[in-house]
């Protein structure tokens, strides 16, 4: 089996991952081309299932041996990325990093959330090796004399150093959360010749009426929200399969449709402002009861953090 379009669209189809086409066609480029990805796009898109699938793909296709998941912290250092000493019973010892770890092992590394990390802190010599150029590590494993350096495939490695080899079709695929777009834009800057970035967007509006269909309607009243957050068919299809079980403990509709809303709609609009949680609560209060107009009166302004202009 080859890296391909055609392979990876196989494996979405078969996986009911529903994204618009030129996404696979730039994300398969992007590797063919050489390059790290992140996959930036609104929640529920697909962007997590579609890098566990490019990873699956590459593996069949002989790219890689498997994958190595993670999803990225606001604690990360370069501890957890490349590695460091740890206490052992025979004193410090290397303990190797995730990314030290998936290269030794021919694993791409997948990274969850990376909008969480700070990235100066977490990557430090991973901006050289990403560039195409050795980075020798402080540290020596087990056994060994020389320090340890990673060096990418073609390069002359450093001398007297304990070579780790970057292979060419070695690869990370992380995902990002367009919704923190200041930081996005901070990453870009700083990653920009190092990774290629793959907008996965949400599919047309009759994607999401054709996948709501056989689920309970008050979730299909709901995809007006999307007028306020792009949000992506998974949220939708989690909280359709809440309504479906909760719809089946005799709620009123109204109040099946604001427990829906505040479950799974409400989080999503965290930093709306006065009037756009205005224009939200207008949008929603006449599908309900006056009991539930009242509770979702005070959720929106609590939740939001607003003052409603009514």
């Amino acid at each position: 089996m080859s890296f391909s379009t055609a392979t990876l669209n196989a494996a979405a189809d078969k996986a009911g991952l529903r994204v618009p086409a030129q996404v696979i066609d730039q994300l398969v480029a992007s590797i063919d081309a050489g390059k790290h990805v992140i996959l930036t796009g609104p929640p529920g898109t697909g962007k997590t299932t579609l890098s566990f699938l490019a990873a699956e793909v590459a593996q069949q296709a002989m790219l890689c041996t498997g994958f190595l998941p993670t999803t990225a912290t606001t604690e990360w250092t370069t501890f957890e990325t490349i590695g460091g000493f740890q206490p052992s019973s025979e004193g410090l010892l290397f303990r190797p990093g995730m990314f030290v770890e998936a290269l030794e092992s021919g694993r791409w590394l997948v990274i969850d959330e990376l909008n969480r990390s700070n990235f100066d802190r977490a990557f430090g010599q991973l901006f050289t090796v990403l560039s195409g150029q050795s980075a020798v590590l402080p540290f020596k494993r087990a056994g060994r004399s020389e320090p340890v350096a990673l060096v990418p495939a073609g390069v002359e490695p450093p001398p007297e150093t304990d070579v780790i080899r970057v292979p060419a079709s070695w690869r990370i695929i992380a995902t990002m959360n367009v919704f923190d777009k200041n930081l996005l834009f901070e990453m870009s800057y700083a990653l920009m010749r190092r990774f290629a970035f793959v907008e996965v967007t949400s599919p047309d509006a009759h994607v999401f009426e054709e996948l709501l269909a056989s689920h309970h309607g008050v979730v299909s009243d709901l995809l007006l929200l999307r007028r306020f957050r792009d949000l992506g068919p998974a949220v939708y299809l989690d909280a359709a399969r809440f309504a479906d079980r909760r719809a089946r403990d005799d709620v009123t509709r109204s109040r099946l449709l604001y427990e829906t809303f505040y479950s799974y709609f409400l989080p999503q609009l965290e930093g709306a402002d006065d009037y756009e949680a205005t224009s939200l609560y207008r949008t929603i209060s006449p599908m309900l009861d006056e009991a539930e107009q009242v509770e979702v009166r005070r959720t929106i302004a609590d939740v939001l953090g607003v003052e409603l202009a009514l």
